[in-house]
């Protein structure tokens, strides 16, 4: 009943009283992280001044929010749930936010234990082992048997479409749709940031062959949870952005609405392949698939 409430509210002040509110925050607590992985920008930023947010600061960014009706908040890093500020945790910190937002959630490296407060924690696995270990420094073990031991309500396995992955899409969600702890598989692509990361976009004949197999495997009947629309408008990207659907919090506290890309790396929405924009903006739109998709995601016990 509290996310149901929280994102239906949202859907009444913005879509019928034309209030200017975030559907989801990208929440990034820190860009310090146990792994160096080849396609993360991001981590190779920690150790300098405003990389690693304070308990105060984070407190008073998520009350902002919150203030403001943004009803979903999704942690990121870095690695979010190695946070800490003094004694405080990234479980004291999601406990702090579940008091305020209808939908918390957090995306992990799986490197460490799942047993987080947040509604929701997706875990990143990106290829079978000698992929994701090239790719996610030699994590692939440890990640799986922590996958297969967590006890978290709503576990998703996450993995990011890349030239050197894409191809064990198949593999990869045959294996954890077996796992009892797995609720689903949500797919992305890989964006060229070009703040010194891994060349590995996909190239528009790898994109397509990528889409279309996670498609095939959705229509199988395997959890491939985006939507259909979804993946179908990510192929060439002529999908209508609503960019102001999301807020974007970075570790030095600042924040701003719009891109997840814009002031992290150059913006190119033809090589976009942030597929819960896509989707959010689908849904926002009252496509029947997304707004399904979403509620799959968001909405069921």
């Amino acid at each position: 009943m509290r996310r149901f409430a929280g994102i239906a509210g949202f859907f009444l002040k913005s879509r019928l009283l034309g209030r200017d509110i975030p559907l989801i925050a990208s929440f990034k607590l820190t860009y310090r992280c146990n792994l160096a992985c080849g396609a993360c920008p991001f981590h190779v930023l920690a150790g300098g001044p405003g990389t690693h947010m304070t308990w105060d600061v984070a407190c008073s960014r998520l009350d902002s929010l919150s203030r403001g009706g943004c009803p979903i908040v999704v942690f990121e890093g870095g690695e979010p749930l190695l946070w800490t500020d003094g004694s405080r945790t990234f479980s004291d910190l999601a406990r702090h936010a579940r008091r305020r937002f209808s939908c918390v959630a957090a995306t992990t490296n799986g490197t460490v234990a799942l047993d987080v407060p947040t509604d929701i924690l997706w875990v990143s696995v990106d290829g079978m082992r000698e992929t994701h270990n090239a790719l996610r420094s030699g994590s692939y073990d440890l990640v799986m048997e922590n996958i297969r031991s967590s006890v978290h309500p709503r576990l998703y396995v996450h993995m990011t479409l890349n030239r050197r992955n894409w191809r064990e899409l198949e593999g990869i969600v045959q294996k954890v749709s077996a796992m009892p702890s797995v609720r689903g598989v949500t797919i992305q692509l890989f964006y060229p940031y070009k703040q010194g990361e891994e060349p590995l976009a996909l190239s528009p004949e790898e994109r397509l062959s990528a889409l279309t197999k996670a498609l095939r495997l959705k229509r199988n009947g395997y959890p491939v949870l985006n939507s259909a629309w979804g993946l179908e408008a990510m192929i060439d990207n002529t999908w209508t952005c609503r960019e102001r659907l999301l807020a974007n919090i970075n570790p030095d506290g600042g924040m701003q609405a719009g891109c997840y890309v814009r002031d992290r790396g150059e913006v190119a929405c033809s090589q976009c392949g942030f597929t819960p924009v896509a989707e959010a903006s689908g849904a926002y739109a009252l496509l029947p698939g997304p707004l399904l998709a979403g509620m799959r995601l968001f909405l069921a016990r």
